[in-house]
């Protein structure tokens, strides 16, 4: 798999922050007929290709990947919910910064307060999560896991900034001139 089929299937992938396995999307199915089907299925292929990475750049066994995709589990509600916080706080914290001179300085403080909370248990859960993988994973595999998770983090963070616009195609109403190289 390129780079580049990594990224474009990023655009609806939850990685690492997804399980890892070849079944259905998690959490309840929702009417939203074909669009929602498509989401689906284009998530599922990503999990299944950053399964195959994954595999491939950590050499891991059938067994290691089972042990894998069950620690990721595990972690997953969690990760998923400092997200979902995260998120929440970041949008609340820019909003009243953007009040300017009627900004709440205490509301911003504390606001400011949870993002520092939100991280210190960012860092408990990836510690914990560590040593749940160290029963199995070799100290270099963990570092290259973490260099995989890091690297999946960042080009969600550029898709989010983007509007969710798949790597390569222009946002909306953009010239559709020269493109950069792919990369």
């Amino acid at each position: 798999m390129t780079t580049r089929s990594l990224k474009v299937g990023l655009l609806a992938a939850t990685l690492v922050i997804a399980p890892l396995t070849s079944g259905s999307a998690q959490g309840g199915r929702r009417e939203g007929g074909v669009g929602r089907q498509n989401r689906e299925q284009m998530e599922q292929r990503v999990r299944v290709r950053l399964a195959n990475l994954l595999k491939t750049q950590l050499g891991l066994t059938e067994e290691g990947m089972r042990q894998l995709s069950d620690v990721n589990q595990r972690f997953d509600r969690d990760r998923r919910e400092l997200l979902r916080r995260e998120m929440m706080t970041r949008r609340s914290l820019r909003e009243e910064v953007l009040k300017h001179d009627s900004a709440n300085a205490v509301r911003v403080e504390q606001l400011l307060t949870e993002q520092f909370k939100i991280e210190r248990e960012r860092i408990d859960l990836t510690e914990a999560e560590q040593r749940e993988l160290s029963k199995f994973l070799t100290p270099i595999q963990r570092a290259r896991y973490l260099g995989v998770q890091e690297q999946v983090r960042r080009e969600m963070d550029q898709l989010r900034r983007r509007g969710m616009q798949p790597m390569g195609d222009p946002p909306p109403g953009a010239p559709r001139g020269r493109r950069p190289p792919p990369g």
